[in-house]
């Protein structure tokens, strides 16, 4: 899980193409997540983020770690919809009865639905489809370059003057301190735990030597973080972050013949599930 989201650094076709692309790539894949409602179509969203990772050539850990994941998260969504999906007329079968003490009346008893399994499956591959596309984007993209890519989106001439359209650099700065902050927290509990397995802390027991363990990581995990915002906040001070409105780039984003195609094809693709879904294909609540 170290790796799973942080940047790599590759000569791919991937990592070359430029973030502004690749951020709209992203942005095309999470609205047809949301507008797309058949099965079908959800599963050959997904799977067309696969070949991507193809062109990345992650290691056997990584893709191992974005196996759990994933099982995890279709798991989570099939048991939690199966057990309250109240839209479902007919139960497989019951856990707890309405008669049941406490629980029984709060929730009028808990079944299991295979019509909330199924729900549960199509709204697991929204998420996985947008995990997946967002951890191409992530892996491939340096936060020196989100951050000139959201600070200066569009940058256009007219008549001699330079117009750029853009988040402000401090929103680009914090947006990319938040992507980065996922590994840097995984990296923490590594260390926390190691620290503690060399103090002593066994770690095989059942459910309650983790949940022990749990409760000693939280405390040194968030002082941890607030220490490594700190340094940040004195670096970026120490380099004078925001001693001038306009700030300068070391380089340019400029898109080339790749990222035209690319472009291209993002549009073309977003533009059809944007239609099929308005032609019958689209999400639709539970009925």
């Amino acid at each position: 899980m170290r790796g799973l989201f942080r940047y790599e650094q590759k000569d791919t076709f991937v990592h070359n193409l430029d973030p502004r692309v690749k951020l709209l790539y992203l942005i095309g894949i999470s609205i047809l997540t949301i507008v797309f409602g058949a099965p079908w179509l959800l599963i050959l969203l997904f799977l067309s983020t696969l070949p991507f990772w193809y062109f990345l050539h992650p290691s056997k850990s990584k893709v191992k770690s974005m196996f759990w994941l994933f099982a995890i998260l279709s798991l989570s969504f099939i048991i939690s919809q199966s057990l309250f999906y109240y839209w479902a007329d007919d139960p497989l079968f019951c856990i707890i009865p309405p008669e049941f003490p406490i629980i029984g009346p709060l929730t009028n008893g808990i079944y299991v639905y295979i019509d909330g399994a199924i729900y549960g499956l199509i709204q697991s591959f929204r998420f996985m489809t947008t995990i997946s596309a967002a951890m191409i984007f992530v892996s491939t993209t340096h936060p020196s370059q989100l951050i000139t890519a959201l600070g200066r989106f569009f940058n256009i001439k007219i008549k001699n003057k330079q117009y750029v359209i853009g988040l402000p650099y401090e929103i680009a700065f914090m947006v990319s301190s938040a992507v980065s902050f996922a590994p840097v927290m995984i990296e923490e509990c590594y260390g926390i735990i190691n620290a503690m397995r060399a103090r002593g802390l066994d770690l095989k027991g059942g459910i309650r030597t983790k949940l022990r363990a749990a409760k000693h990581l939280f405390l040194p995990l968030i002082v941890n973080i607030l220490r490594s915002g700190r340094q940040i906040a004195i670096a970026a001070d120490a380099r004078g972050f925001r001693a001038t409105k306009n700030r300068s780039y070391v380089k340019e984003l400029k898109l080339n013949s790749n990222d035209y195609v690319f472009l291209t094809m993002v549009i073309i693709f977003t533009g059809f599930g944007i239609y099929l879904s308005l032609v019958g294909y689209g999400s639709t609540p539970p009925i």
